[in-house]
Order: structure tokens, then sequence, then C-alpha cells
């Protein structure tokens, strides 16, 4: 399944409400999957690993969350012992 990283702003929220966040994203049990949340308060960002079907399927995942991706980009390529693999490629491994 394709893989998605989102960047979000959460400046505004405060660091009980950023914990809420991710528990529910990381709980999610859809056909979109957040694997993985990285934040930074000092920055007041919120970095997301997700698995989805496609694009569209994102987009609906984050408009249904009020999720405003400053950024979103489709993952392609990652790393697996050292090589640079298509992450299709992984999907079997």
């Amino acid at each position: 399944m394709p893989k998605y990283l989102g960047v979000y702003t959460t400046a505004c929220l405060t660091r009980k409400q950023l914990e809420q966040l991710v528990k529910q994203l990381l709980a999610g049990d859809g056909e979109v999957r957040c694997g993985k949340a990285y934040a930074s308060t000092v920055a007041g960002q919120l970095i997301c690993l997700f698995s989805a079907p496609s694009k569209e399927a994102m987009d609906a995942y984050q408009k249904q969350r009020g999720l405003v991706p400053e950024h979103l980009w489709r993952i392609d390529l990652e790393t697996q012992d050292g090589e640079l693999v298509s992450v299709t490629a992984l999907e079997g491994a």
C-alpha cells in the first residue's frame, strides 16, 4: 500500500490535546492507517507516516479529522538493508 508523509501545524494545541490527537491517529482502523507520529512542541509541528490506498483516500481521511497538511508527500522509495527500494516492492517482503 502506498505510504504518505504528512506535516501539520500543532502550535495551537496543548500537550494534552496533542497527545489525544496522536492517540486517535494511531488507533485508526479504516483503510488509512497512521503507523508513526513525530511531534515537536518547540516547533509546533506533527509529522505522521500513513499507509493509504490512494491520495483521494488520504485527502478524505484528513478532511474527516480536520487535519490541514502543510505538506503531504507520497513516499515512493525507502531504504531496506541499506538499499533504496520501491515501497510497493516491500509489500510482498
